[in-house]
């Protein structure tokens, strides 16, 4: 095992703004993000007791796992791999990054009712009723991650039988908005940060394109990155006097997958299916790929199927894509 998070994390200079410490966040794309003013559904922190909630009852139930594995369509994910005929313009992308926080998981029951699935406190990859999905391992092309790796959730819950999970994709709000230098792991890594109004990033889904047989044009083509990055937009409030107080645009995906034991069946995390609509070549505006923006064109495609209703912002399970089972 490597050292720990909260190790790497002290390394970083303390500042308010943690994206210039993330080496694969430019300027541009904090300045592109602190823009963005979108309408829709208000964050308030109306989901923020789901952290304190999932603690308070870590007493329940017996010790399980629920096991996740990265996916790009069949292929496993891999830091060193090339994968070919992604999006619509079929191109071949090397990984940059893979991570992802998730909360709020419950487990399905067939009479339609649902138990809390109470995550461990492990000061690493969970804390706070908050995990961080990591499948990248700083290898190959991904040099922008840390070693380790993390692909199960630890919890507990009362005895099944199970026919599904529900869970959402992100960052609960009371935690979204802190100082990320003095938060603890799994919340303290920089290149999952963009700045204590916006939050964290709550996918980190990056890859850069390689050489195919569709035509680049001038706008893209290989050694261009096409990034996915998702988090809160349109938030207000002073984050230094106060505290943030919401944001228009939550852009917490919702997840929903029946049909399967999820104590015994990996649920996959499909890249392709992400990027199954987009064409990673030639970007429409903005910054490569999608920050989260309405008025990215990119993100039009991208976060349907993450499970955010694009106008709103709110989560839409019925949309959703990038998780899967077989």
């Amino acid at each position: 095992m490597t050292l720990p998070r909260l190790f790497l994390a002290l390394l970083a200079a303390p500042t308010l703004i943690a994206c210039s410490d993330d080496p694969a966040v430019t300027p541009a794309e904090d300045a592109a993000t602190d823009a963005v003013v979108d309408t829709g559904a208000v964050d308030t922190g109306a989901d923020s007791g789901a952290a304190d909630a999932s603690t308070d009852a870590s007493d329940a139930g017996a010790s399980k796992t629920l096991a996740f594995e990265a996916r790009v369509g069949a292929e496993v994910f891999d830091c060193k791999k090339a994968f070919a005929n992604l999006g619509t313009n079929k191109d071949t992308v090397r990984p940059l990054d893979f991570r992802l926080y998730v909360h709020d998981v419950r487990l399905l029951r067939a009479d339609g009712t649902e138990e809390p699935f109470v995550l461990d406190d492990d000061g690493l990859f969970q804390s706070k009723g908050v995990a961080l999905l990591d499948f990248e391992d700083k290898s190959g092309t991904c040099t922008n991650g840390t070693p380790d790796t993390n692909t199960v959730l630890k919890g507990k819950a009362a005895s099944g039988p199970y026919i599904g999970v529900r869970f959402t994709l992100g960052v609960p709000f009371a935690l979204n908005h802190q100082d990320q230098t003095k938060a603890g792991s799994p919340l303290n890594l920089s290149a999952l940060f963009w700045s204590w109004n916006a939050g964290y990033k709550f996918a980190r889904l990056d890859v850069r394109l390689e050489p195919s047989g569709g035509d680049a044009g001038p706008d893209g083509g290989a050694g261009t990155e096409f990034v996915f990055h998702l988090g809160s937009t349109g938030c207000v409030g002073d984050a230094k006097d106060g505290g943030v107080t919401s944001c228009s645009n939550p852009n917490r995906g919702a997840v929903e997958l029946k049909g399967f034991d999820p104590l015994t069946k990996k649920v996959l995390v499909d890249y392709a299916a992400l990027v199954s609509t987009s064409d990673l070549a030639h970007d429409k505006g903005g910054m490569p790929g999608c920050m989260s923006g309405l008025t990215d064109p990119e993100c039009a495609n991208l976060l349907p199927l993450a499970g955010v209703d694009l106008a709103t912002g709110a989560g839409k399970a019925a949309t959703q894509k990038l998780f899967r089972v077989e």
